[in-house]
């Protein structure tokens, strides 16, 4: 009984050494994908790029990747990515046979890194992928206020008309008071017209808000920000096979969108000595990972 107790024993020891060698031998590396696919229809190739960096500074050259897409109904694809372009850089072309919400991640060295989920939708539906905020025409009634105004401008050009020809003074005086008259009811509706306008727009800007921070998680997994950083506002199946605490816990982090800027940018400008890549984001990439770093 004892004999058996210290097999098992040392069997989790050897287990438990196994899991983390690779981590202390620097066998840890950070997958930035390229960009989220959007408009993915089954049947149609997308190709996606990634980049595989050991400790997100080293491109790694001469590896295999493979990149697993599964569907909930049991499909699964699998496709091995090649060499593209300058060294670390990889690509794959996937197909996808059937329309649905695919689970997929990419295998590299010694991670698996889980993607934000596909939606692949058949030709001629739009796909979930992209979201639209739908705003109807608004027509502008008219007001009586108006055709008071299109009167009192009548009376002042009648008026111009009367005191240049018959060069009178009462005329004149009248043509300027029904003027500035005109004027005045004139900037009046311009302000009612921009209030109806400002009713007639769609109140999405809380919408417009979520759907930045949902990008900006969605990017959070696909930059590889989820390998170095913990953050509780990522569900625990989308942080991969190795998942280190080298970078700031960002679980309820928040900073002036200045100073994110500048750090998503160039982040060896602001710490010369940092470990966070630079992963060359696009100005719309950094202004969602904003949102969703100071999102509560």
């Amino acid at each position: 009984m004892f004999f058996r107790y210290r097999i098992a024993i040392g069997l989790a020891l050897l287990l438990a050494f196994a899991f983390a060698v690779p981590v202390f031998a620097g066998g840890w590396a950070v997958i930035t994908l390229d960009e989220l696919p959007t408009g993915v229809v089954a049947g149609e190739p997308l190709t996606n790029g990634f980049t595989v960096l050991q400790h997100g500074k080293t491109p790694m050259a001469d590896l295999d990747p493979t990149i697993t897409a599964t569907l909930h109904k049991g499909d699964q694809l699998t496709v091995y990515a090649e060499p593209d372009g300058k060294p670390g850089h990889y690509a794959a072309t996937l197909s996808f046979p059937k329309e649905g919400n695919w689970e997929w991640s990419i295998q590299a060295f010694s991670m698996d890194q889980p993607m934000p989920v596909l939606s692949v939708t058949v030709r001629g539906v739009a796909s979930t992928n992209r979201s639209f905020v739908k705003t109807e025409p608004t027509s502008v009634p008219t007001s009586p206020l108006l055709i008071v105004r299109i009167l009192i401008l009548a009376i002042g050009l009648a008026g111009l008309i009367v005191a240049v020809q018959r060069k009178n003074r009462q005329a004149a005086v009248i043509t300027i008071l029904c003027l500035l008259a005109s004027i005045g009811l004139f900037m009046a509706g311009a302000g009612i017209v921009s209030s109806v306008e400002a009713q007639g727009k769609p109140s999405s800007e809380a919408l417009s808000d979520s759907s930045q921070v949902e990008l900006g998680r969605q990017l959070f997994i696909a930059k590889g920000c989820v390998t170095c950083h913990i953050n509780t506002k990522i569900s625990k199946n989308m942080t991969g096979s190795i998942t280190l605490d080298i970078g700031t816990n960002l679980s309820n982090f928040s900073a002036s969108p200045e100073a994110l800027r500048l750090r998503l940018q160039d982040p060896s400008a602001v710490k010369s000595d940092t470990q966070m890549p630079n992963l060359d984001l696009a100005e719309s990439e950094i202004e969602a990972l904003i949102a969703f770093i100071n999102s509560k």
